[in-house]
């Protein structure tokens, strides 16, 4: 329920539809500072025996889980009391390890990557330490996402891509359901100010000027190197200037230094985080937006929804879930010859008008037509629904474990294969 929570926000949209059919308590991490909500939220202190025994007696809980902070606390008490999990990243890993290392579970969560990944990756996740930098970590963070693990002693799961939801698919008792993320309404800041600087930099843009943005975090994967590179090796695209909007980090300046050697200091600006009210205008200003993150850690991009709104054509990779967006509502560059591909994309819709107003107009219908709140609760209904009638094979699934436990078979592969194969059989869980 964080203010500065784009996921806070999306769910919140979901629980106001929600709200008309349902009897609905919002359980959020303690907090000095709480966004507006239509119903009852109760902060609690600690993920503890107390807050989960009160979960408990619900007859659902419903876990929205992202790779952020927020969410630390979130974790332990999805792992203790069996709900339906609302997934919002396709990689967990940093939630998961430090879940791990603070609930003293760390040793059982390296046996497990061991086992499904190797002893390479196993031993870097224990210690990651500083060999590799950032864009290895990323990388490990695409390999081993450690959603598996958030999510296997969940009823259900709600994901936002049908890409996210292969990779999760058959690691729960429950059923994965796909429903379409809605565009979040805040981007942190006052609504309307539009500080000097910022409308400065828009007002000494050329009439001509063709201006590309992307909005977003701006990491290690955001793509901004392939932009850069894309104009500066074309000079048809000599009146494109690149904004990239967002919260950054020390990482930026690699960044901007990268611009300057190119040549493009001019025409590259890191205006970091802006208002609503900024974010408008520059989306109103600009003529082209991009999405090229490399790995792929989310299950869906709230930034590229914002951006398909505001009536843009967005450039974006052809793989995870952005191969899903409409092909009429964006262009799909080839995420092997990266820069090739971008700079073409760039170069056709800086030279046709028509082609960008054409694009932007199926962008902007698109995520009008479901990216929306209503459409978002409507999913999660069909999903509850799903973990409500799971819930008894859940009771199955801890009987049998307790008994083979007590027997001394809970180690005998032979027995749990056979114990495995009946039930399921039994069940119709296959």
């Amino acid at each position: 329920m964080a203010p500065e929570s784009a996921i806070a926000d999306v769910m919140t949209q979901a629980v106001a539809h929600l709200a008309t059919e349902w009897e609905i308590d919002i359980w959020c991490p303690g907090s000095r500072t709480l966004r507006p909500s239509p119903v009852r939220v109760v902060p609690f202190a600690q993920p503890d025996l107390e807050t989960a025994t009160a979960l408990g007696a619900y007859d659902l809980v419903i876990y929205a889980l992202g790779d952020s902070s927020f969410h630390a606390a979130i974790l332990p008490l999805a792992r203790r009391v069996p709900g339906l999990a609302v997934v919002h990243d396709a990689s967990l890993t940093n939630l998961v390890l430090f879940t791990a290392r603070q609930d003293e579970w760390l040793e059982d969560l390296v046996a497990h990557v061991r086992r499904e990944h190797g002893a390479d990756k196993a031993a870097y996740l224990r210690d990651p330490g500083d060999s590799g930098g950032t864009e290895t970590w990323l990388r490990l963070c695409a390999e081993v996402t450690l959603a598996d693990v958030a999510v296997e002693h969940s009823l259900g799961a709600v994901v936002h891509s049908r890409w996210h939801a292969q990779q999760i698919d058959g690691r729960l008792l429950g059923d994965v359901s796909v429903a379409r993320l809605p565009v979040p309404h805040a981007h942190g800041g006052n609504d309307e100010e539009i500080r000097e600087v910022i409308q400065d930099r828009l007002d000494a843009l050329d009439d001509d000027a063709v201006l590309l943005v992307t909005v977003g975090h701006v990491n290690a994967n955001r793509g901004l190197g392939v932009l850069l590179a894309a104009i500066a090796e074309d000079p048809a695209l000599k009146n494109v200037h690149l904004w990239a909007v967002g919260t950054h980090g020390a990482q930026v300046g690699t960044v901007v230094r990268l611009a300057d050697e190119l040549g493009l200091g001019a025409r590259f600006e890191v205006p970091g985080r802006v208002s609503d009210g900024e974010l408008r205008a520059i989306l109103h200003r600009a003529d082209i937006a991009a999405a090229l993150r490399e790995p792929v850690l989310e299950g869906q991009s709230a930034s590229v929804l914002t951006q398909m709104q505001a009536g843009l054509p967005v450039i974006v990779y052809n793989h995870a879930h952005y191969a899903e967006l409409p092909d009429d509502a964006v262009v799909k560059a080839s995420p092997v010859d990266r820069i090739a591909s971008v700079r073409e994309a760039i170069r056709s819709l800086a030279h046709d008008c028509d082609l960008r107003t054409a694009k932007g107009t199926a962008a902007r219908e698109y995520v009008l037509g479901g990216s929306t709140g209503a459409a978002y609760a409507d999913g999660i209904r069909r999903a509850a629904d799903l973990a409500l009638a799971r819930r008894p094979y859940v009771h199955l699934a801890e009987d049998l474990t307790s008994q083979l436990r007590r027997n001394g078979l809970s180690r005998k592969s032979v027995v749990i294969d056979n114990v495995t194969s009946i039930s399921l059989e039994l069940f119709d869980l296959d």
